[in-house]
């Protein structure tokens, strides 16, 4: 699948573990960017732990890659985090990010509308950094509800303090119509 975005052919892939080294270079260059909020924000990365994690894209993890000659965006969803796969298969939590360019574009509309493609859940969740004003509106204009703020709920390591993080949830069908609501706003042609 292919779609314009600011003159660039972005393409969207479901990434395989293959895809690894990629998504490290690009979690890699966002821990440079004041605006990220990624867990490279929070701590340095661990590049034998994604690579061990890697092998779970395709299974319990879906993982969707943006790129053009480089990876400029992601989402991925883990099923069955919190109670594992047989009790929460309906359930799957969410995280994503868009190089600085490329945000206000829509294109997290596009990899959001892709996974959703690619994923069966009834579920969707969301932990967003209480600093992040820019997340919080995004997935409040995709119907998600603001569950509740846990206070000091995560170390960062990187920055010496405790981080407040929301809870966000939604029905994943009401997703579905506001990510095809946002991309028509966007008159952002998927191929």
């Amino acid at each position: 699948m292919k779609v314009e975005i600011n003159g660039n052919i972005v393409e969207i892939i479901n990434a395989t573990n293959e895809n690894v080294n990629e998504y490290l270079d690009f979690i890699s260059s966002l821990s440079n960017d004041e605006d990220n909020y990624t867990l490279t924000r929070y701590s340095k990365i661990d590049k034998d732990k994604i690579l061990e994690w890697s092998k779970s894209w395709g299974n319990q993890t879906t993982m969707i890659l943006a790129q053009t000659n480089q990876v400029v965006g992601f989402i991925q969803l883990i099923k069955g985090k919190y109670f594992g796969m047989e009790r929460q298969f309906h359930v799957g939590e969410i995280a994503y990010a868009v190089r600085k360019d490329f945000r206000g574009k829509g294109l997290i509309y596009v990899i959001f509308n892709e996974l959703l493609r690619a994923v069966d859940v009834k579920i969707l969740t969301a932990w967003v950094d209480s600093r992040n004003i820019r997340s919080q509106r995004l997935l409040q204009n995709l119907g998600f509800n603001r569950d509740c703020e846990v206070d000091s709920f995560m170390w960062s390591v990187k920055e010496k303090k405790f981080i407040d993080l929301i809870f966000y949830r939604s029905r994943t069908e009401k997703v579905v119509n506001e990510v095809k609501r946002q991309l028509e706003k966007f008159s952002l042609t998927i191929h």
